[in-house]
Formats: C-alpha cells, structure tokens, sequence
C-alpha cells in the first residue's frame, strides 16, 4: 500500500481511489481503482478498474479496464459535420487488458481496444499507448469508422481533439453523405497517410491511390480536400478509367485492414476504350468529375496517345481540352497543333492553330517505275491547315483553313479537305503540283527535252477526289493541267493510275489543248502564282491549239488524242520526239 501511495504522488494524477484489500488476498492486488492523468496541465484521460495488480513497477489491470479520453474540441467548419469523433471533448474507451507505467507516465491498452464517441465514431485496435506528449499511439492495425469516412491502418497516431489523425500503409474512405450501401465512396490509400478533421484534409506519401467508382488516381504524394472534394497530386500522376466493381466497399463490411494492391490493367472494350491520363501534376473535383493536369501530360485511350504541356478532362462528358502545343500518336499517323478538343466518347478530336497532320509511308521503295498510287503509298505525307476534325474511329480527318499538302514529288492546295480511308477529297481553289513531271510525259532520251518535261505539271480544279486503294482521280470544274510546253482546260477530267491515263471533258465549251513544241518551253516561274485560266492564256500564247469534245493523255505512250463533237467527227493524235 505505501509503495502504491509513493507512484500515486510521484505523478500528475488529480484523483486516485483505491478500496480496502480484503485480507486474504496479497497488496499487489486491489479492488476497485480510478485514476484520472493531467497532461500539459490538462486532464487527458481516465481509466476505471475492478482490480489491479501490481507488478515490477507498473499497475496491471488484467481483467479489462474503462474509461475516457478528454480533447479540447475542434471547428470542423461550416456546413460541413466531423467525420471522426465529433465530440471528442469526452470519448469513451474500453479494453480486455491494461496497465498503466507511472515511470514513463505511459498508459498502454490491449486487446480488444474500442474507442467510442457519442456521434458514433469508432476506433478498433490491439494495442493503443497514451505518451506524455500528449499523443495516442496506435502501434498495431486499427480502423477509425466515422459517420462519412472510415481510415484505417497498419500503424498510427492521433493528438487528443482527435483532430490529427496518421497511418502508416492506411486507407481512407470517404463516403457519400450518411448512405454506406450501393453508393459511391471515393478510396484513398498510400503508405504514410494523414487526416486533419480542422482542415478537412487528407495527406498521402508513398504509393498514393485515389478510386472511386470507375476512377483510379495513382501517384507519390498529394492532397485530398474533403470540403471541397479535390484531389491535388503531383511528382508523376496516373489518372485512369478502370472497369467498375460492386458499388459497396468490401471495408464496410468487416473493418478489417485493406491494402493498396498492384495496380492491373483494365482490359480495353473496343466500343468505350478507358481513358488513362498522366501528369506530373493533376488536380481532381470530385463534385464536378474534372481533372486538370499540366507538366508532361499525356492522355491514353486504347491505341490513341496523346501529349501536351497542360489540359483538362471532364470526366462526366468525356471531353478534354489540351493547350501549350499538343501531338497525337496512333499506329501510322502524327498529328501535332497548338490546342485540342477531344471527344473521347466517340474519339472526334478538333486541332487548332499550326495544325500538321503527317501519315507513314505504308511500303517499301520496290526496284523500277511503279503507279502513282504506289508511289504514293512509299512516301510520307504531310498535311498542313488552320483547323483539323479528325476521327480517330472512322479514320476521316477534315481540314479547313490554307490546307497544303506535301508528298514526295507533289504537293497541293485547297480550301478544305477530307481524308477517309476510300478517298481523299479536295474543294476550293484546288492547287495540284507535280514536281517530277510525270504525270504528263513520260522520260525522254534527250536530256534538254527532259529538262523542258521535268518543269512541274499544275493542275487546278474547284473539286478533286482521289480514291485511296486505286489511286484513280477525278476533277470536277474549270479544271486546268499546265506544264512547260503545254497546257489543256475542261470541265471535267478523270485519271486511271493503273492505265496512267487522263481524260479531260466539256460539258459547255470544249476542251482546249495547247502545245508549245519542245524547242519554245515557257518556264515555271512566269505563270508561278497565276489562277488556273490566266495560267493557261499565258501558255497558250503562240502554242499550237486543239480543241474537242474530249481530250485524252496517254502517259504512257506519251500520246495526245483529241475527240471532236458531233459535227465534227475524228480524231488528231501526235507524238513527242527527242528530236532538236
């Protein structure tokens, strides 16, 4: 009894009582003990026992204990209730087994640890140890359920108000309001996690995981703003649509500590490809389901990859809008601009500004002269516009504003454009230009003459359509194909790849064929620039002049046919010579 009397007034304890032993049983063990400790000053907690046993040093309450944990309280902020222990200026606690060290001042439970408030807020643990820093520790897995979050980890600390909560490897939950079955909670995990009920902020460092529903956010650090319903994570983030399970969290069920687990792979649905978002830094609305992202930031979306230096995602429409220089990658095809708007649902994205659209060759260079067609396959095109609609399912890319496009040994231009995988499709001030000339003569022997022929073939039309798989083409109005030596105009014209054939005729006036001969060439440069018809009258100048119903160009045996209309029926045909 004197030695119990000693450790009682060696502490900071404001009541000890302690009940007569009865005097069959030893002094180490007593009946009936209530202790209350100050800490700082304060009263901190208070421990009632049936019995105690004395034991080196320390008060042993083997046959469980009771009692109270005493916070200052917190504001928790307007509108908005605590999730954990609301009135935590007296909490209630219990445990199988206790015992209290007056030396280190140290309170330690165990076993069956529970920790209650009146608003419903519960701590489960084995082990809880009560410091003189004014702290409890939580050396053994525990689980915190509160009326909308519930926190759980493999070890922790909390401060008295409760208002500070830590987990090491812990996993928090918060939920919609007061409804824990069939709704959606957003999942919060990582290896050193912090709740401060004041600020109504959670803190994750360390494999930081952020799922609801459909939505898994990865990352090494960031911060969950529980009154706003943000996420704001940097240092490398992974934002990713993942295939949703059952809508109830297995921890509401039994509380029991779960793990961040490996991140999988969602398996791609070819109709409703998930979209992965990366970033060094991302910020995510809960309420309005839209995450900003900027540094290094890149969107996936099935075989669709796409990069640029800041953006946003509305996840709720599917949309995003990408700024700061943007490049979208798939399988044969770069496209780059200045700003995208995407539509992920149906994969239609809007380039804006410096738009550069360029398509991979899709074979190899073969030994000999091939079609255009092939030609054309072997080479790397680049389309320039203002603006570009392209369509990531049905691979159609519209183009409009100064359209330009770059191939090897040709290029165009146009008002507007439309690729398809049939066709390509050109309207507007239609500006064709073959730069090696062979669309209208074949390679001569003489090399003067091939010079002369060499000089770029232009064509111009209102209308051109060019089918991808045969490479045939046809223009539609006030179509012009001018060279260095000659030069014809009709209505219409239509070209065989595979016969490497035009055909050019008239639907009102009739065709006009014009021809310079080899020895008096007009150079390139003098009708550079020119609109097709002032083109043409400055070649035809002097040129010898044909005209018919229907004009034919065989490149291949380099042949000119001209076709007259019904009063005048025949046919002129003539051939190019190396001759000089």
């Amino acid at each position: 009894m004197a030695a119990l009397v000693a450790w009682a007034l060696a502490l900071e304890i404001e009541e000890v009582k302690v009940e007569p032993f009865p005097p069959d049983q030893p002094l180490s063990v007593s009946r009936k003990v209530d202790i209350v400790g100050q800490q700082g000053g304060r009263r901190r907690w208070r421990l009632i026992a049936e019995q105690v046993k004395l034991a080196a040093g320390q008060q042993v309450f083997e046959q469980g204990a009771r009692g109270y944990f005493y916070g200052d309280g917190v504001d928790a902020g307007e509108g908005a209730p605590s999730p954990f222990f609301a009135s935590s200026k007296q909490v209630t606690w219990r445990a199988k087994r206790a015992r209290y060290d007056a030396t280190a001042d140290e309170l330690y439970l165990e076993e069956e640890v529970e920790v209650r408030s009146d608003d419903g807020s519960l701590l489960l643990t084995s082990a809880l140890r009560i410091t003189p820093a004014e702290r409890i520790e939580v050396p053994a897995a525990f689980t915190v359920k509160g009326q909308e979050m519930v926190l759980q980890g493999r070890s922790g600390s909390f401060n008295f108000p409760f208002a500070l909560l830590r987990a090491e490897q812990g996993k928090l939950v918060v939920l919609p309001g007061e409804a824990l079955d069939g709704a959606t909670s957003t999942t919060i995990t990582a290896d050193q996690l912090t709740y401060d009920r004041s600020q109504q902020v959670a803190e994750g460092k360390g494999n930081l995981r952020i799922r609801e529903g459909g939505l898994e956010i990865r990352a090494p650090q960031g911060t969950y703003l529980r009154q706003q319903a943000q996420s704001i994570l940097s240092g490398g983030v992974v934002l990713q649509e993942v295939a949703a399970g059952s809508s109830r969290d297995p921890l509401l069920a039994d509380l029991r500590l779960a793990q961040a687990a490996p991140a999988s792979a969602a398996t791609p649905n070819p109709q409703n490809q998930e979209v992965t978002i990366i970033a060094d830094r991302l910020t995510y609305d809960r309420n309005t389901q839209v995450a900003r992202g900027e540094g290094n930031l890149e969107v996936q979306q099935g075989e669709t990859t796409i990069q640029a230096a800041q953006g946003i995602y509305r996840r709720r429409e599917s949309q995003s809008l990408l700024t700061g220089g943007v490049t979208l990658r798939e399988p044969g095809r770069v496209l780059t601009a200045a700003r995208l708007e995407g539509n992920h649902r149906d994969k239609i994205f809007v380039f804006e500004e410096n738009v550069l659209y360029r398509q991979m060759a899709t074979s190899t260079p073969a030994g000999g002269s091939g079609s255009l067609t092939e030609e054309l396959r072997q080479a790397e095109t680049e389309v320039r516009a203002a603006r570009l609609v392209y369509n990531s399912r049905t691979g159609t890319s519209e183009f409009s504003g100064a359209v330009e496009f770059i191939q090897r040994g040709r290029k165009a231009k146009a008002n507007q454009a439309i690729i398809t995988p049939e066709k390509v499709e050109l309207r507007g001030e239609v500006v064709i230009e073959q730069i090696e000339g062979d669309w209208l003569a074949r390679r001569l022997q003489n090399p003067q003459t091939q010079a002369d022929v060499d000089q770029p073939t232009v064509i111009y039309a209102n209308h051109v359509e060019i089918e991808q798989a045969s490479g045939n083409a046809r223009f539609f109005g006030q179509v012009v194909i001018v060279q260095a030596n000659r030069a014809v105009e009709g209505d219409r014209a239509e070209y065989s790849d595979q016969e490497q054939i035009f055909r050019i005729t008239a639907e009102q006036a009739p065709v006009l064929l014009c021809d310079r001969g080899e020895l008096n060439p007009i150079p390139r440069k003098t009708t550079e620039g020119l609109p097709g018809r002032d083109a043409l009258d400055h070649l035809c100048r002097g040129a010898n002049r044909l005209s018919g119903k229907l004009v034919t160009l065989n490149i291949k045996q380099d042949e000119y046919t001209v076709e007259g209309d019904g009063e005048r029926q025949g046919m002129v045909q003539f051939r190019l010579t190396d001759a000089l």
